[in-house]
């Protein structure tokens, strides 16, 4: 396709934030573009678990999961095509010493709407029949919950964009952001330039690196998340999804009788990446011994399983493992909408709506956007989880 001279809006990254915002966009009437140095859903997006929970402990971003769930239930309806959306069931299982903290946030989130609750450890078998309750005094229990395919989610809100008249380009890399004076004024790419009157930077680990072509430093590193997959035994009918706190993994059912299996540790952010084009996308042999020990404590009959291999994705994370969804102040018309630390792809459709209310109508002081604000870092006030046993926000 043509490079177009001009946009109302240009979108940088074809992942799952970047097609969902240009959907949403698109659906306001604006004309956008959206750029993809690759294809769509080439990076993280395309290698994400794909879970899809409602499990977090700020009213924010409980609404916003509440919200997308509603949109991955009916995708067909309101965005159009399959994501894959399947209903398995989610749990959160926690040790005694967390126990209050579940407690409470189960609480949050039912004031929310969402349907959750505790379950103890001794009635979890009439759920989930192969667990083990091993360590654990309780779980969170989110029926609704499950997982969807991240590749056909982005391509799905990609082609949608299409059809409400956005501009998909592939192939083609943004390299530079142009701005005169205080505002922006459109980008640099591969291919030439392309005039805006708003740039969307939605590029996950590759977002510091296109914002520091105007000088401005985004607090988000690359990290390298590995996931395992190993086939499950004759013996073994399933299970749904769980983020075991005790043995500080995640677990999700996959395609072919196998279970996928990654960490929900914050010392993942310590395997960083410095560059997102280059760096080991294999499994570490060590992390597949590691995780199923702990997959077969808690799944006893999984110790028949055998391992299927494995892969290595990137997160972009913030110091808070919340994104940077904001104006950057002091250069109008530019949007960030990155360091999504591993949440983004189940909240993608409440984000991309949240953007494209941002870049039309700007923001309020009681607006949901302004917990995610580009300086919040500077002035001391990181978002902060209401609880201490994990990454999940």
């Amino acid at each position: 396709m043509d490079l177009p001279r001009s946009a109302e809006v240009v979108v940088v990254g074809g992942g799952i934030n970047g097609t969902s915002i240009a959907f949403h966009l698109a659906r306001r009437g604006l004309r956008v573009t959206l750029m993809e140095k690759d294809f769509i859903a080439a990076g993280p997006s395309g290698r994400s678990s794909g879970i899809i929970r409602q499990h977090y402990s700020n009213e924010v971003t409980a609404r916003m999961a509440l919200h997308s769930l509603r949109v991955w239930q009916h995708f067909d309806q309101v965005v159009g095509g399959d994501a894959g959306f399947k209903q398995t069931g989610f749990l959160v299982c926690v040790r005694e010493e967390h126990l209050e903290g579940l407690k409470a946030n189960i609480a949050l989130q039912q004031s929310q709407g969402i349907n959750t609750h505790l379950v103890w450890a001794d009635e979890l078998k009439g759920l989930e029949p192969h667990i083990s309750g091993a360590g654990l005094v309780a779980a969170a229990y989110e029926p609704e919950s499950g997982y969807a395919d991240p590749a056909s989610a982005a391509t799905c809100f990609a082609n949608a964009a299409k059809r409400l008249g956005a501009t998909i380009l592939v192939g083609t890399k943004v390299v530079s952001i142009q701005t005169a004076g205080e505002k922006v004024t459109g980008v640099v790419t591969n291919r030439g330039p392309v005039a805006a009157g708003s740039v969307v930077v939605a590029a996950g680990p590759w977002s510091p690196l296109l914002a520091r072509t105007v000088g401005i430093d985004l607090p988000i590193t690359a990290s390298r998340h590995q996931v395992c997959l190993y086939r499950w035994p004759a013996s073994f009918r399933g299970h749904m999804i769980n983020a075991d706190f005790v043995g500080g993994i995640y677990l999700r059912p996959e395609a072919g009788r196998q279970m996928l299996v990654g960490s929900v540790e914050p010392e993942e952010a310590e395997a960083r990446v410095d560059d997102p084009d280059h760096f080991n996308q294999t499994v570490d042999f060590d992390t597949v011994t590691r995780f199923a020990e702990r997959v077969a404590h808690r799944y006893p009959d999984m110790q028949q399983g055998t391992s299927a291999g494995g892969y290595a994705a990137l997160y972009d994370i913030a110091p808070d493992w919340h994104p940077i969804i904001d104006e950057v102040p002091g250069l109008a018309g530019l949007y960030v909408c990155a360091g999504g630390s591993g949440h983004c792809f189940k909240l993608s459709p409440a984000i991309g709506e949240m953007v494209a209310q941002l870049v039309v109508e700007g923001k309020k002081p009681g607006d949901d956007v302004n917990l995610f604000s580009f300086d919040r870092f500077a002035q001391g006030q990181p978002v902060r989880g209401k609880y201490e046993y994990s990454i999940l926000g």
